[in-house]
């Protein structure tokens, strides 16, 4: 008897319930669903709500305002709380709120929409969020500006690759990968905008080309791990090696291999056009002050890739000192080298680079360094504007560049041109000429070897017709 008026008072508030929520009005909470995700790039409802709800912080974060966001979301769905509608053929969706659930289907959050379809939810639902909403209004810690979100979706406009584990974007100049002193944004901060959480590698800021972030924590691991066995191998005694047997060392990583191209100020010296740099690298306060510099210690060689010969390099005494004087803790770092064109013998040159180790601003230091061939504008590692006569054609392209940029509408039609002018340190001064080319992997699933090709912005193309610096084919 009891069991049985129970379940009839359970029943009477489903009831009133589903009544009411059947005369209520509905908010719109997503934009409809484009009409690019099919297939591997199909999104369900829940993934949508998600990403939706700017305010909501992502797995594994909290707001300080209230509980985990997730559940906010759980419960949405739990409570049958979440719609799916479906826009206009012109793409429109409704504007804010419908006054009724006509048109309108429920949606579990398994379900895959399909594109043109939105999600929304009751007017009266909003308390399920509200620990975030006052965030949304005050622009707490997890909120996205205009500008953010127009630079996400720029962003999102440069991925060269993507499947269910992997996302390859062309990451442009001025961006940081992750957050730091002096970084508005950073592409970590833009991850949700690929659907892509996991950063596995940077690029420094002012360095444009192929950067790799992971969707799944599975293909994360995997890439940390190829990424860490790339800074653990001792690759400079494999090279020594193959040279001891009178052969030239070809490096080639099985795993992950990575090419840039560099326009330097001048050609590496005696007339190398093939080399690899064993230079070991440890931090130092010289320089700006700021102890984000590098520097060469020890016994470093420069050598040449067809004979074996030592063109340049410091002793073991050199080394010895160091470490006598001062507490140095040094990293090794290897980097291949080849000459892909030059305009001339004090001419900028283009120089394709293979970094076989992974260190902070290795090949910038390794370049200016032991090639004595400093990157164009590269001040903090040994470039100069007043060194060299061919500067002014430099200055010119970067003057037509920084012009589109002022204008109204480069600023509303290309995002990355004012972020490139605002991370350029003084008004006269030229933008880092290194690009992350391409990038080559074995796949997180090892079925296969991925390969992604990123071509240079238009400054740095723009110099490489300048000077006639057309790159012969590479074999890396």
């Amino acid at each position: 008897m009891f069991a049985r008026s129970r379940r009839r008072v359970v029943l009477d508030a489903l009831r009133a319930s589903t009544q009411a929520y059947a005369s209520t009005s509905y908010v719109v909470v997503t934009p409809p669903v484009p009409h690019w995700r099919v297939n591997d790039d199909a999104v369900t409802a829940k993934q949508w709500l998600r990403k939706h709800l700017r305010h909501v912080p992502s797995d594994g974060e909290r707001d300080f305002k209230g509980p985990h966001a997730g559940a906010a979301v759980f419960k949405l769905f739990r409570d049958r709380r979440v719609r799916v509608g479906t826009s206009a053929e012109d793409g429109r969706v409704p504007d804010g709120r419908l006054e009724s659930a006509r048109g309108l289907r429920r949606a579990s959050r398994a379900r895959t929409l399909t594109p043109g379809e939105f999600l929304c939810v009751p007017d009266g639902a909003s308390g399920y969020w509200a620990s975030w909403s006052d965030a949304d209004q005050g622009g707490g810690e997890n909120i996205m500006s205009d500008r953010d979100w127009a630079l996400g979706e720029g962003l999102r406009a440069r991925v060269r690759y993507r499947d269910e584990h992997v996302v390859v974007v062309d990451k442009p100049s001025g961006l940081a990968t992750v957050p730091g002193a002096g970084n508005e944004v950073s592409v970590y901060d833009l991850r949700h905008t690929l659907e892509a959480p996991y950063v596995v590698h940077r690029l420094d800021r002012d360095t444009s080309g192929v950067l790799v972030l992971a969707r799944t924590s599975f293909a994360a691991n995997k890439l940390n791990a190829m990424f860490q066995r790339k800074s653990k191998t001792d690759f400079a005694a494999v090279l020594r090696a193959e040279m001891e047997l009178g052969k030239a060392p070809r490096y080639d990583d099985s795993e992950i291999q990575r090419t840039y191209w560099a326009i330097c100020a001048n050609p590496p010296p005696r007339g190398t056009l093939e080399g690899w740099i064993d230079a070991p690298l440890a931090d130092t306060d010289e320089g700006d002050g700021r102890g984000d510099n590098v520097r060469l210690v020890g016994g470093w060689r420069v050598y040449d890739v067809q004979n074996g010969d030592v063109i340049v390099g410091a002793g073991e005494q050199e080394f010895a000192r160091v470490n006598k004087e001062e507490n140095v803790s040094s990293r090794a770092a290897t980097t291949r080298f080849k000459v892909l064109a030059s305009a001339g013998d004090d001419g900028p040159t283009l120089l394709e680079l293979v970094p076989i180790t992974g260190r902070k601003h290795q090949l910038r230091v390794h370049l200016s360094k032991a090639l004595s061939s400093p990157i164009v504008g590269d001040y903090k590692y040994g470039f100069t504007d007043k060194q060299k006569p061919w500067r002014a054609r430099f200055a010119e392209i970067e003057r037509l560049e920084r012009e589109r940029a002022s204008s109204a509408a480069a600023d509303r039609d290309d995002v990355w041109r004012a972020l490139r002018r605002d991370s350029l340190r003084g008004a006269s001064k030229l933008p880092l000429h290194l690009h992350a080319h391409s990038i080559k992997f074995s796949h997180p699933e090892g079925d296969r070897s991925v390969r992604v090709v990123a071509e240079p912005p238009s400054s740095f193309v723009q110099a490489l017709d300048a000077f006639g610096l057309s790159p012969r084919a590479s074999e890396t």
